[in-house]
Parts: structure tokens; C-alpha cells; sequence
């Protein structure tokens, strides 16, 4: 019986060329000069550089205003005014249509090259309103994206309209995965007294996670010693509620421009308890350093974060974009740099959420992009669209266009 795929003439990852051979989803083989009889299906690369597909580890796809009217909105210039100005926004015109939004937002990432996204959805202000769709989402893409969610309480847990003990277990029992929340300090704070707990804040959301099997992936924009004080927070409650190996912190803006000397022991902390950190890139502040955090093997991914939302203009699911701007920001300039600053939006991501069986070698699913270059740094820096983007050995994009494999949006 023939195999499902064979891609042929490909430039692997260590300049290796090659075909590869697909059955059930996974990759069975890498060698040249694979008989084109082992396969129905071949695609041919012509020469040019495969990789394992992007992992978008940090998105909001319930919410952008991509594919209508442009909207003239009055972005703020701090993380508490975005939201203040969110909130302002939502009262008035009501919750976007956030079916429609996850299915705009996850083409894109589709026909950029991504194979994988986790999705923050928020419960904070809508209840499960947004889940629900974005849960239709992600069965109508099942076939052609890997779709995680968090249930991300936008403005805090403490700050959420409704009960949150109630709502976030809901919510886990609707299909998210993970829990979320925002700045235990700086703006989770309580709604009738406005007084800041980030002691419950921080115990409240570590606690259900325990209770219900869950992970926690938090947004933290705090700076210098208000940040550095939230991760000493979780830390205790990571090990008190015994969740090593399930804590992700996105942003970690704290941790930008820090010594050696005070990022070892966050570091060694890390590393007890498993913690990822997620980059969205940001342009107005320091993030985290890339280098650093492999110098002292914290693990280190990449997301897109918005597209043309609430909280900002830029940003269309494009991580070859976004791995080249964490390049550009970082000053990278050499091949080997500009290939870690790549491989951030790939294998690191990956290691980040825990994903199984990814990469490329044989074994592993077969989510692959090919890019009509030589090398992931000509891929990072020329910015061509995808020739190719498998998932599971289906091709899902072709030159930009993506194939009847991916559901079109919703009328």
C-alpha cells in the first residue's frame, strides 16, 4: 500500500538534501533518492530548505479587526489605559464577532506556515461566550491546526464579572487547557474596593489549576521589582500546589536587561520548576534576551500575540516575521544567531508547551513548511511566503494560497 506523502528534494535543517516519506500523519523516512513509486502523492521542493512547522505560542483569536472596515481607534499608550480602553470599547459596541475572528486569524496563521497556536480567550468580561466559538473553531480546523486554549481572565482573576472559581472550571470543561491572567500587581485588582491581592491573585489562579488538571500561561507586562516580586509569588505556589512542568509566563518584561547575576537564580528557579517564557517582541520596551535565556537554559518561545486588535495595529500571525523582528532587535547579524533567533519560533515554542513527537526526523508528525531558500536565515531575512505547508502530511498552503483542506470563513 502506498504512503501518504513523499516530499521530495528538500534541504534539511543541517543542509542535508533529501526526500521525505509521510504515512499516517508522521514522518517514516529521510533519505535521498526515495523510488517516487512509495507514495501517491509528491510535491517537489526543488531544492530548497524544510523545516518543522511554526509554533505560534501566543495569540488572541477571538478578537482583530482584520478582514473589515479599518477602524479609528485611540490606542493608549500604557498596558492599564489598553485596557481601560478595551473595557471603554467592548461596553459600547459589545463583544466582537469572535467565530468569524478565529477563523480569520487562523488562516493567516495557516498560509504563514504556522502548524500550532495556543489561544488566549477571554472569560473576564463575556463569560464563555468567546470560548464556545473559538471551540467551533477549532473543530472546523482540527484537521489542518493543532489549537490550544487558555482561559484568560483579561484583566485579572480577581477582576472577572462573574464568579471565578465557577467560570474558570466551566471553562476548562468547555476545552480550554490552561489558565491565564494579567499582571497580579498592576492590574488584577479587586473590583468593588479597587485594592491590589496579588497573594490571592497569584494563589487563586495556581489553586484551580491544581484542582482541575490544568496549566497556567501568564500574562506579565510588570517591570524591574513589582514583576521580579509576581515571579517570587508563583514560585512559592508552583511548589506549594506542586505544579512544576505546567507554568508559562508570556512576556516576562521583568526579566529584559537583567545581569547574570540576578538572572541566575530566576534562572535555577526556572528550571526547578519547569517554567517557559513566551515572547511576543514587543518594539516599545525590552523583552527578555534570547541569548541569555539560552545561556542559562531557560526554555524560550515566540508568538505573534495581536493582529490589528484592541490593544494594537500590528501583526498579521506571521512568525517568520515576528522571528525576523527578534533578530532585528537583538542585533543578530550573524548566521548561527539569526538561525536561534528562527529556531525560537519553532523548536522553541515547541519546548515551551510541552508538544510531543515535534521536529523533523523520523518519528515525529509531519507539520512541515518549505521556504523557497537556501537556509533558515536567507528564510528569516528575504521574507518569502511559504511554498509549501504541510500538516500531518496534508498540504494545507501552497505559495500563499492555502488549499481546500482549510475551512473558509464564515459568511
Amino acid at each position: 500500500m502506498a504512503a501518504q506523502l513523499l516530499l521530495q528534494h528538500v534541504k534539511t535543517p543541517s543542509g542535508v538534501c533529501a526526500d521525505i516519506l509521510v504515512d499516517a500523519g508522521r514522518i517514516v523516512r529521510i533519505a535521498p533518492d526515495l523510488p517516487p513509486s512509495l507514495a501517491d502523492t509528491r510535491l517537489d521542493a526543488e531544492g530548497h530548505m524544510a523545516a518543522p512547522g511554526f509554533v505560534n505560542a501566543h495569540i488572541h483569536p477571538a478578537q482583530t479587526f482584520v478582514g473589515g472596515p479599518w477602524v479609528d481607534y485611540d490606542y493608549a499608550d500604557t498596558v492599564p489605559g489598553r485596557a481601560k480602553a478595551e473595557a471603554e470599547y467592548l461596553a459600547k459596541h459589545g463583544r466582537m464577532n469572535s467565530l468569524r475572528n478565529c477563523y480569520v486569524q487562523f488562516r493567516e496563521a495557516i498560509r504563514r506556515g504556522t502548524t500550532h497556536v495556543r489561544g488566549h480567550i477571554d472569560v473576564g468580561v463575556f463569560g464563555l461566550a468567546e470560548l464556545e466559538d473559538a471551540a467551533r473553531a477549532r473543530e472546523a480546523f482540527r484537521d489542518v491546526l493543532d489549537i490550544e486554549y487558555v482561559a484568560m481572565p483579561s484583566n485579572g482573576i480577581l477582576n472577572m464579572k462573574t464568579d471565578p472559581e465557577q467560570t474558570i472550571a466551566a471553562a476548562l470543561r468547555a476545552g480550554a487547557s490552561s489558565i491565564g491572567g494579567a499582571d497580579p500587581c498592576d492590574r488584577d485588582r479587586d473590583p468593588g474596593t479597587r485594592d491590589g491581592d496579588p497573594v490571592r491573585s497569584v494563589d487563586l489562579t495556581l489553586r484551580l489549576a491544581a484542582e482541575h488538571g490544568a496549566k497556567v500561561d501568564l500574562h506579565l507586562h510588570e517591570f524591574g521589582s513589582m514583576g521580579l516580586f509576581s515571579l517570587d509569588l508563583l514560585f512559592k505556589k508552583i511548589r506549594e500546589y506542586d505544579l512544576r512542568d505546567r507554568v508559562t509566563i508570556s512576556h516576562a518584561w521583568c526579566l529584559a536587561n537583567l545581569p547574570d547575576t540576578r538572572y541566575q537564580p530566576i534562572a535555577e528557579a526556572f528550571q526547578e520548576l519547569g517554567i517557559g517564557i513566551i515572547t511576543h517582541v514587543p518594539g516599545h520596551v525590552p523583552f527578555p534576551s534570547l541569548k541569555q535565556a539560552r545561556r542559562w537554559q531557560v526554555r524560550y518561545g515566540v508568538g505573534t500575540d495581536n493582529m490589528r486588535n484592541l490593544w494594537g495595529p500590528y501583526g498579521m500571525n506571521d512568525m517568520r516575521e515576528r522571528v525576523m523582528l527578534l533578530a532585528y532587535l537583538s542585533d543578530f547579524r550573524r548566521r548561527e544567531d539569526l538561525e536561534l533567533a528562527y529556531d525560537a519560533g519553532t523548536y522553541g515554542s515547541a519546548s515551551v508547551l510541552g508538544l510531543p513527537d515535534y521536529g523533523l526526523s523520523e518519528g515525529c508528525w509531519a507539520d512541515m513548511v518549505v521556504f523557497p531558500v537556501e537556509n533558515r536565515a536567507c528564510a528569516l531575512l528575504e521574507g518569502p511566503m511559504p511554498r509549501f505547508v504541510i500538516k500531518r502530511g496534508v498540504l494545507v498552503a501552497r505559495d500563499g494560497e492555502l488549499t481546500d483542506a482549510v475551512p473558509p470563513c464564515p459568511e
